[in-house]
């Protein structure tokens, strides 16, 4: 909890009562004198998410240590709607000091920028990641339609693949996420402009991949800066070809380029026999004259399959 000790320095000053708080069994502060261990000593022990809290007093205080307790528990739910207001700042643009951040903020140490889209159910889904998430310190909220989720998050992948499955099992709606690493908190207008911009572009091609981060959608991003003459240039070629693909031909295409052109990993991803799998792209050969299982060839037909599809 940060801006934690400061609190606790100016509560003692006003109230005197020498005591001291461990987190997590480490002393985060003590008041002068330190407390002797000789005398007897009482303690309350709660928690705040996952942290464990521990206040300790001389016994003729106990009855003070409610009183500190309610204090910081309080403190620690100011600092979480402090943490959505600065975050909802920074979302607008607005400049926020290093100092208050530091305060403030998470470290910016495996610190994550999430961007969840979600058509419909916005608000059960949060109420869902604040139950997930309970024992952690990550701020939530919606905005502009999207939920967004700012913390620390040290196995990155696999809290993203958590969410996306929770989302399949409960809410059962077609999902994008978009996450970045934060390094300079003053830059998460940028990031988040980013992240809903390649939200953007995976719903205009229909990605079956709904899993954005920072290296993602750099080829989409390219194509779809072409202009429209040079698109319908590189279209014509391709077009009626296109259109005599069906449904599991197309995701044949997408599932095999998300693979990287590997036959087995793709036969896998499709549940399909590696020779189903093969006829399925020779008869994409017939149609288009093109074999993406040639690396060339497949750069091509990538390119318009692109543009086809966000026509389409």
């Amino acid at each position: 909890m940060y801006g934690l000790v400061t609190y606790l320095e100016e509560l003692y000053k006003s109230c005197e009562i020498p005591f001291q708080v461990w987190l997590n069994n480490e002393v985060i502060f003590r008041t002068n004198p330190i407390l002797s261990a000789e005398k007897n000593l009482v303690e309350n022990r709660f928690y705040i998410k996952s942290e464990l809290c521990i206040i300790q007093t001389y016994d003729r205080f106990k009855d003070s240590l409610k009183i500190i307790k309610f204090c910081i528990e309080n403190k620690y739910k100011e600092e979480y709607c402090s943490k959505e207001k600065i975050v909802i700042s920074l979302l607008k643009n607005e400049y926020i000091s290093k100092e208050k951040l530091e305060e403030i903020m998470y470290p910016l140490i495996d610190t994550y920028l999430i961007t969840i889209s979600l058509n419909e159910k916005t608000h059960e889904l949060i109420q869902l990641l604040k139950n997930i998430y309970s024992d952690m310190d990550i701020t939530i909220f919606e905005y502009d339609g999207y939920v967004v989720l700012i913390g620390v998050f040290e196995e990155i992948e696999e809290h993203i693949f958590s969410i996306i499955g929770t989302i399949d099992v409960d809410l059962y709606k077609k999902c994008y996420i978009s996450y970045c690493l934060i390094k300079e908190y003053n830059f998460i207008s940028h990031l988040y402009e980013e992240n809903i911009g390649k939200i953007g572009l995976a719903k205009k091609y229909n990605l079956s991949n709904r899993i954005i981060n920072e290296k993602s959608m750099l080829f989409e991003s390219i194509i779809d800066s072409l202009s429209e003459k040079s698109k319908l240039k590189i279209l014509t070629k391709f077009n009626n070809g296109f259109n005599n693909l069906d449904d599991d031909t197309i995701k044949t295409i997408e599932v095999f380029f998300n693979c990287d052109l590997n036959l087995s990993e793709a036969a896998k991803e499709l549940y399909v026999h590696r020779n189903t799998l093969i006829y399925r792209l020779d008869k994409i050969k017939k149609y288009t004259s093109y074999d993406i299982r040639s690396f060339n060839e497949a750069i091509l037909f990538k390119i318009a399959f692109f543009i086809w599809k966000g026509k389409k």
